[in-house]
């Protein structure tokens, strides 16, 4: 490895971790990345539910709407402010390349994501919940989908004009995906459910629901849903991806 790639490879996880402290620092964005854990939390005690189903349907919407609430929005907010703070534009001054920022900035948000969704699971076991049926079968959703929500984060700051309109650019995506989410957990299927499961980010939820119950939902197409909610997901990563590309700018709009 040349002393170049050292270097960049070290200012890639310098910057992540100087964003990392910066999500400690900020209350606004601390809040926000709170709100959605605290939230599924509270829903859990009120409702309390009974039996495998009952919980596996509760983790599911919760693991999806947590993340919505504190990593898509959080990043769609870090992503916006950065650009307007002017300290996007900054970085491209150094040697690390464009995607390797974009990723140090997401990296700790992702990592926030997973680590926030593992301790409310955690915390519904301790409520008098199953433990996972499948726990392996966590991960898809935890990587997938945190991963989903930086990309789609990152994308979503390119609709907002600034850090105040993010509340308003990600509210499409977060009903959508909520409504979407608590119907496939009624346990429908046919083309009803293969609609719901192209909503993006909705195969968060099937795949938690699988993972806690062991209780695969519907094949649809034939496909079964632990194959084809990965590669919806890995799909939905790769558009997003493609449009944040394409939308990208290092300083604000304004």
């Amino acid at each position: 490895m040349s002393a170049p790639t050292r270097q960049r490879g070290g200012r890639w996880w310098r910057l992540a971790a100087v964003e990392a402290r910066m999500l400690l620092r900020r209350r606004t964005v601390l809040l926000s990345l709170l709100a959605g854990p605290l939230m599924m939390v509270f829903f859990a005690v009120v409702v309390a539910p009974e039996g495998p189903e009952g919980w596996g349907m509760l983790a599911g919407i919760a693991g999806l709407v947590g993340m919505l609430l504190s990593v898509y929005t959080t990043a769609a907010t870090v992503f916006t402010m950065r650009r307007e703070s002017g300290a996007l534009s900054r970085l491209r001054t150094t040697e690390l390349t464009g995607p390797g920022i974009v990723a140090a900035t997401g990296t700790p948000l992702f990592v926030v994501g997973a680590l926030q969704t593992l301790l409310v699971l955690g915390v519904f076991i301790a409520l008098g919940a199953p433990p996972p049926a499948q726990p392996l079968l966590l991960v898809a959703p935890l990587v997938l989908g945190g991963a989903f929500c930086v990309v789609v984060g990152a994308l979503t700051s390119t609709f907002s004009s600034g850090a105040e309109s993010v509340q308003f650019t990600v509210l499409p995506l977060v009903i959508s995906t909520s409504v979407a989410a608590n119907l496939l957990a009624t346990g429908v299927d046919g083309p009803l459910r293969g609609a719901l499961l192209l909503v993006p980010g909705t195969p968060v939820a099937d795949l938690l629901v699988t993972a806690w119950t062991g209780v695969p939902g519907a094949a649809v197409g034939g496909i079964s849903s632990t194959v084809l909610g990965p590669v919806l997901l890995l799909g939905w990563i790769v558009v997003a991806v493609l449009g944040a590309a394409a939308r990208w700018r290092w300083t604000s709009r304004g």
